[in-house]
């Protein structure tokens, strides 16, 4: 069965339910205000389509014949998830529960081009009627929707068509969204996130934006170049052309400083839209985490729970949104 054919509203409703949950089919009808018949349809085609299992009985209170138990089916469904770094590509495959399956590291060129990365992801992406796609984190700016990309950092990529290019060398469907934004998602979908950003301090620095739950892109996609603020009037030039971004000066400071830095424009950040939490990420805050942190003694902050590849498991839970 075509996967892409059961993204309707209820499905949709039904498969968020069930990931928060085992739940039987009678709180799948209340919890999501259907009729228990109509649930009971969506349910056989969801678990037709290998997407929903049984997982043996359970009462659901009061009295009378146990109901069944219902849980994704892990194996029903995947998608890959990618991360274009300034000098590697980072590539996750997630089953339908959003778990790491494999991941593979490939080192890039000095001034790669887009044919490189795709020639990169073309051996580590599998294809199938259980892959739904495929999600890329790369640097912004760039165009959520079209998938047009403009990374800074990258000599050569200026309006690059990344989303139509990839589509049409792997022949899956691709989303691409800016690695800040993958990272947070990937957060959010392990714990739960109202007002919080997320501080990836990699080759470059940026943020993930999630208000009120849900990722904030800006009105032009351009959200979270937190990196790209500037910090020092006459510090040094950064990649963006300009001088003193928060990114130049903590690239130029190193150990306490480069700490220090950081807390200054997080301390900034937190008092420019009220965050409640603030979780740290990215290869510099994962060698020294407990210096990163001591930076910060006023502001509820963390370090990311994942591992270095954070970003191609939130590039990954793009495609897996859809689903859900």
């Amino acid at each position: 069965m075509d996967l892409t054919s059961l993204r309707s509203h209820n499905d949709r409703t039904v498969l968020r339910l069930v990931r928060s949950g085992a739940l039987s089919r009678a709180s799948l009808a209340e919890e999501a205000g259907l009729t228990p018949q109509a649930i009971s349809k969506i349910v056989a085609r969801l678990m037709s389509a290998g997407l929903l299992e049984e997982t043996g009985a359970v009462r659901d209170g009061g009295r009378g014949k146990p109901r069944m138990a219902l849980r994704l089916a892990a194996g029903g469904a995947c998608a890959y998830g990618a991360y274009v770094d300034r000098d590697e590509l980072r590539v996750v495959e997630l089953d339908l529960t959003g778990e790491v399956v494999s991941a593979s590291v490939v080192p890039l060129p000095p001034m790669f081009t887009p044919d490189d990365v795709l020639a990169a992801l073309e051996p580590l992406v599998g294809a199938g009627e259980k892959v739904l796609g495929l999600g890329i984190g790369i640097a912004g700016p760039l165009e959520h929707r079209g998938g047009v990309v403009s990374p800074h950092g990258l000599p050569g990529w200026s309006s690059v068509p990344l989303k139509a290019l990839a589509e049409d060398r792997l022949g899956l469907p691709v989303v691409v969204d800016k690695d800040t934004n993958a990272a947070v998602l990937a957060e959010a979908w392990r714990r739960p996130l109202q007002d919080a950003a997320l501080v990836f301090v990699g080759t470059g620095l940026g943020v993930g934006l999630l208000l009120g739950g849900e990722v904030h892109r800006g009105a032009r996609s351009g959200a979270g170049e937190f990196g790209h603020t500037t910090i020092q009037l006459d510090g040094p030039l950064c990649v963006c052309g300009r001088r003193g971004c928060v990114e130049a000066v903590h690239a130029a400071a190193t150990g306490v400083e480069a700490a220090r830095v950081l807390g200054a424009a997080v301390a900034n950040l937190v008092q420019l839209l009220d965050l409640d939490q603030i979780v740290l990420s990215g290869r510099r805050v994962l060698q020294s985490p407990d210096l990163y942190l001591r930076a910060m003694p006023d502001v509820d902050v963390s370090v990311t729970s994942y591992g270095p590849d954070l970003v191609p498991v939130g590039a990954g839970l793009l495609v897996l949104g859809e689903l859900f």
